[in-house]
C-alpha cells in the first residue's frame, strides 16, 4: 500500500508511557515469579480499576489485538495505585505473554515499552528492542529514560506522530479486515463498533474518490476518441443504482475502490449480483478496481470478463435462498410480579393453573 492520506487509528490520550522493562517484567529473572508488567499511574486514566479488555501490541512488523488483563492495587483508604497488566490464564495469548515470548528471542537486548490509549478506548503497546531502528528513532527524540511524556512536553507531538505512523503501518491486515466487516454487516466481537463505523465513513470517502478518478480516466478516453460517451450516475449524489457508470449507453461499470493493495477482497451486494445476472446479451458489464489510493495517485485494473464469476455467485446465492424455509413458532411469555419478561418452556413442568397464579401469560408468533 502507498502512503495513506489519513490514519485509521489515532492516539487520543494526552500521555504516552515509556519504560525500560526489567527482567521481572520480561519473565527472564531467575529470582522473581512476577506475573505482570508494571505501568504508571498517570497513563490509561480512562480505564477502570480491574479491566479485561483488548489491546494492540506492536513489535516490528507484528501487530495483533490481544487480551489485556489490567488492574490496580487498592489502598486501605479505597484509592488505587500501581497499575499493571497481567499474564492472564494459562495458554492465553495476552499482551504480557506475547511480550515475554518476544523477549526470549534476544536475551542480550534491552527492551522498552511505550503505551497509550486509542480513540476507540483500546490500549496500544509498542515493544521496542534496543538493537532496532525504532529504538534509535525514539531514543533520538525522547531519550531512553523511563518516564511519562505528556502533551505539555515539547517532544510529545513528534513522538505521538511517530507512534501513530507505526501503529497504522503495522496494522494494515487489521484495517483490511475491519473494512470488509463494515461492508458486509457481519457482527464482530473482535473489533470495536467505533472502528467499524469509522471504516464505513472512510469507505464512503474512498468510494467517492475512486469514482472521481475513473471519471477523469473516462474523460481522457473520450478526448482520445477511444469511447463515444459515458454517464456518471453518482456525479451529484449517490443514486443507489447497482452500477456507477454507463459507457456508450450499453456497457455498465461498477467501481470498487480501496486504499489498500489489489489483494483486498471485493464485496458485492445482492442487488449488484442480481442486476448483473439479469443483463441481456446486448449489454455488458465491467468492474473497475481502483486500489492503492492516495491523495495524488491510484492504480486501476479493469475486469471485463466478470459474467462467469457472477453467474457462479448467483447460483450459490440462489441455492442458499432455496434452502431457507419459513416456520412459525408459537411461544408463551409471561410477566413476573416485578415486570420482567419471562419465556415459558414446555419442558419446565408448569401447568396452566400454576402459570395463571405466578405470571400473566400472553402469546405471540414469531
Amino acid at each position: 500500500m502507498n502512503d495513506m492520506f489519513f490514519f485509521f487509528f489515532d492516539i487520543a490520550e494526552k500521555r504516552i508511557g515509556l519504560k525500560k522493562l526489567t527482567s521481572a517484567d520480561l519473565g527472564t529473572s531467575t529470582t522473581s515469579r512476577q506475573t505482570h508488567i508494571g505501568l504508571y499511574n498517570d497513563v490509561l486514566q480512562f480505564l477502570g480499576d480491574n479491566v479485561v479488555t483488548t489491546a494492540m501490541l506492536i513489535y516490528g512488523n507484528y501487530c495483533q489485538l490481544l487480551d489485556c488483563f489490567f488492574d490496580r492495587i487498592e489502598n486501605p483508604d479505597g484509592s488505587f495505585r500501581s497499575p499493571k497488566i497481567r499474564v492472564g490464564h494459562n495458554n492465553e495469548d495476552s499482551v504480557v505473554s506475547k511480550i515475554r515470548e518476544f523477549a526470549m528471542t534476544d536475551l542480550d537486548a534491552d527492551w522498552y515499552l511505550l503505551w497509550s490509549g486509542l480513540e476507540n478506548n483500546d490500549l496500544v503497546f509498542w515493544l521496542i528492542n534496543s538493537n532496532s531502528t525504532d529504538y534509535n528513532i525514539v531514543k533520538g527524540l525522547v531519550g531512553s529514560k523511563t518516564r511519562i511524556i505528556t502533551d505539555e512536553d515539547k517532544t510529545y507531538e513528534n513522538l505521538k506522530n511517530i507512534m501513530v505512523n507505526r501503529i497504522n503501518l503495522s496494522s494494515i491486515d487489521i484495517q483490511k479486515d475491519i473494512e470488509i466487516i463494515s461492508q458486509t454487516g457481519v457482527p464482530s466481537k473482535k473489533y470495536k463498533p467505533f472502528d467499524v463505523e469509522t471504516a464505513k465513513i472512510n469507505i464512503a470517502k474512498i468510494g467517492k474518490r475512486g469514482e472521481e478518478l475513473v471519471n477523469n480516466y473516462l474523460e481522457r478516453q473520450k478526448s482520445l476518441k477511444a469511447i463515444e460517451s459515458f454517464e456518471w450516475m453518482n456525479r451529484s449524489r449517490e443514486s443507489g443504482l447497482p452500477y456507477d457508470f454507463i459507457l456508450n449507453k450499453e456497457h455498465y461499470i461498477d467501481v470498487k475502490s480501496t486504499r489498500f493493495d489489489f489483494s483486498q477482497k471485493i464485496v458485492f451486494s445482492n442487488q449488484e449480483v442480481g442486476f448483473i445476472y439479469q443483463l441481456g446479451p446486448t449489454f455488458s458489464y465491467s468492474v473497475y478496481r481502483v486500489f492503492d489510493i492516495t491523495e495524488t495517485s491510484a492504480d486501476l485494473k479493469i475486469c471485463t470478463q466478470c459474467m462467469p464469476y457472477i453467474e457462479s455467485i448467483n447460483k450459490d446465492v440462489q441455492k442458499f435462498n432455496d434452502s431457507i424455509t419459513l416456520n412459525k413458532t408459537t411461544l408463551e411469555y409471561g410477566l413476573t410480579p416485578d415486570g420482567s419478561l419471562y419465556r415459558v418452556s414446555a419442558t419446565e413442568g408448569y401447568n396452566e393453573e400454576k402459570l395463571s397464579k405466578d405470571i400473566d401469560v400472553f402469546q405471540g408468533e414469531i
